[in-house]
């Protein structure tokens, strides 16, 4: 019986997250500044998760802003395990930031932070608080979310420990973060498709 149930848990481990592609709305004071696509894909085991960003519409003409972003990890029965990071941002000729990363120790990059608390969460619904090491390629910081009560059955909303953070989590798109929430910004789901 003790097999079966390691067995479970791992194979769970496995599946944790679908490979996907979704488009997101980045908000600032409720008016539009960017499109955001995401997409996360899989082989032999090795995840590979990217984000494309730029402004549009009349802020490109005043802020041409461009994010490429890349993250590779693998899952096991242990988590989600960051390997290298990659995030490029333009600001029109301007490099503003340029890093190039290979996390340790269980560390969990900018980009797949919510991807982390996505895995947690297809094992444990109810998990009420989670904990990571998150390496941005500055630092090293301890990050603490909190399960909040959500009025959405379908939702799990997560709160980061300083409050200026909120994620919530879509149980019926396999824990893929649906809205988060910044004092600074909105990413709000628009569109999302599952590989099959």
């Amino acid at each position: 019986m003790k097999t079966l149930i390691l067995l479970f848990f791992i194979s769970t481990s496995v599946l944790a997250l679908k490979p996907h592609t979704a488009n997101y709305t980045l908000s600032v004071s409720d008016f539009e500044i960017a499109k955001v696509k995401i997409a996360l894909s899989e082989t032999n085991g090795k995840y590979i998760y990217t984000l494309k960003a730029q402004t549009k519409g009349v802020i490109k003409l005043v802020k041409d802003y461009q994010i490429s972003s890349k993250s590779i990890f693998t899952l096991s029965q242990f988590g989600l395990h960051s390997q290298h990071y990659q995030n490029f941002e333009r600001d029109g000729d301007r490099v503003k930031q340029d890093i190039d990363i290979h996390p340790k120790n269980h560390q969990v990059d900018p980009l797949n932070q919510t991807l982390f608390i996505a895995n947690v969460l297809e094992k444990q619904p109810d998990k009420q608080d989670i904990y990571f090491l998150l390496n941005d390629g500055k630092s090293v910081t301890k990050k603490h979310y909190r399960q909040t009560h959500s009025s959405n059955d379908n939702l799990i909303k997560f709160l980061s420990e300083d409050e200026k953070t909120e994620v919530h989590f879509a149980r019926d798109k396999y824990y893929t973060p649906i809205l988060i929430r910044n004092k600074k910004f909105v990413y709000q789901l628009n569109s999302i498709h599952f590989d099959e």
